[in-house]
């Protein structure tokens, strides 16, 4: 006797009314009328500007929109440009990247879109595809690119161990799940209003935190500056040395011993950079509970952060910096990210250096003052960014469910 086993039925567990009747498994090559491949640029190839935009695999993410650097975009020389017309797209291509010059590259595979009118020249590993838009909808496939779904399939699919990528012949074989184009365009419909509204939230936290910067600068070079509790003037601002103001510990006790860090333990191991915490520990001893807030401080690269909980450390190269003189540490942190300071050499800068700059000071109450108005803005943005992830994740649960 021989059995089957029952397929299950190609159906979103979330759908729209008005839509019924499976979703058709659809080889990629089905759904695009052509493509483009990126071509290979040597360092002769590229010029500071005055030349032609070119689209990095570092362009490519998660979102949709395609990431070009406005502050520093990448240009090739102009005869490049015209010698390589099939790796020449404008705003009728969809972009993606098959290779990523590290294993966990993030970009691999995800799809973007853009609506710039220029011609632009795909930097190698990076592709154009025009979709055939009588199968599917483009803001459609770029919404799919970012499900799990489809970054399983990117994961399967993937190959090479130094230069990671997905070759194009396989990536033509894949097969996704697509509705009729009008369930498509219901579907990208919605969930292009919710990234506008995650748009606009992203707005308003760069809002924050643009106003933040202003009034920051406007403070600490006395452009602006508070009463006391009658409405009078502070006294006049001291210039003092940091050491003055600071005192530092040494990290040894508190490194951590194991790196075998979890999410499910409870004590964070922080660095200076920007990686901040490492992971997270379960041990016990050694952990930096007290004098808390407090700031780290990178002793090679001067880099800092503020901490206001229990922590570990990575390495012995920073310093635990506490306040003295009851001076607000807090203040002193955001003093601290105002003092332009050129990193040299590789030696440790605190002792040598750094702690013999001067900043100027207000008296304590004024300290308190800007830190009760910085954390009621730092509040804001945090709040932001918690109004952000919480949107991020409805979007993320919904995907899982309107797609197959």
């Amino acid at each position: 006797m021989s059995t089957t086993t029952k397929q299950k039925p190609l159906v979103p567990e979330l759908r729209f009314s008005g839509f019924d009747g499976e979703w058709q498994n659809t080889k990629f090559r089905k759904l695009i009328t052509s493509y483009k491949g990126g071509a290979a640029l040597t360092p002769s190839d590229f010029v500071e500007s005055g030349g032609s935009k070119v689209i990095p695999k570092k362009a490519i993410g998660p979102g949709g929109e395609l990431n070009i650097s406005l502050d520093k975009p990448t240009f090739c020389t102009t005869a490049f440009f015209n010698s390589n017309p099939n790796s020449v797209v404008n705003s009728s291509y969809l972009i993606t990247t098959l290779r990523d010059l590290v294993p966990s590259g993030p970009s691999i595979g995800y799809v973007v879109k853009f609506i710039d009118k220029h011609e632009y020249v795909l930097a190698q590993g990076v592709y154009g595809f025009i979709m055939n838009e009588a199968v599917v909808s483009k803001d459609f496939f770029v919404q799919y690119s970012n499900t799990n779904v489809y970054r399983r399939l990117m994961i399967r699919t993937k190959v090479g161990s130094t230069q990671v990528h997905i070759r194009t012949t396989d990536y033509m074989k894949l097969v996704v799940q697509v509705p009729p184009l009008p369930e498509q365009q219901k579907i990208a419909d919605f969930l292009g209003s919710v990234d506008a509204w995650l748009d606009n939230l992203r707005g308003q936290k760069i809002g924050l935190q643009s106003y933040k910067l202003g009034m920051m600068q406007k403070l600490f070079t006395q452009q602006v500056r508070f009463k006391d509790e009658s409405g009078k003037d502070f006294p006049e601002w001291e210039g003092k040395e940091l050491g003055e103001l600071l005192d530092y510990k040494q990290p040894t006790e508190f490194i951590v011993e194991s790196t075998e860090y979890s999410d499910d333990y409870d004590t964070p191991v922080l660095t200076a950079g920007k990686t901040f915490i490492l992971g997270y520990t379960d041990e016990t001893k050694g952990i930096f509970d007290y004098e808390l807030p407090v700031i780290i401080f990178d002793d090679f690269t001067t880099a800092t952060k503020f901490v206001d909980f229990n922590f570990k450390v990575k390495s012995s190269a920073m310093k635990i910096l506490v306040p003295l003189n009851n001076n607000n540490v807090k203040f002193l942190y955001e003093a601290m990210q105002h003092i332009r300071y050129e990193v040299g050499g590789h030696g440790r800068h605190w002792i040598s250096k750094y702690s013999k700059l001067t900043v100027a000071t207000p008296c304590l109450a004024e300290q308190k003052k800007i830190v009760d108005f910085v954390t009621t803005l730092d509040e804001s943005i945090e709040t932001k960014t918690k109004e952000i992830t919480k949107v991020e994740e409805w979007k993320k649960g919904l995907m899982q469910k309107m797609f197959i």
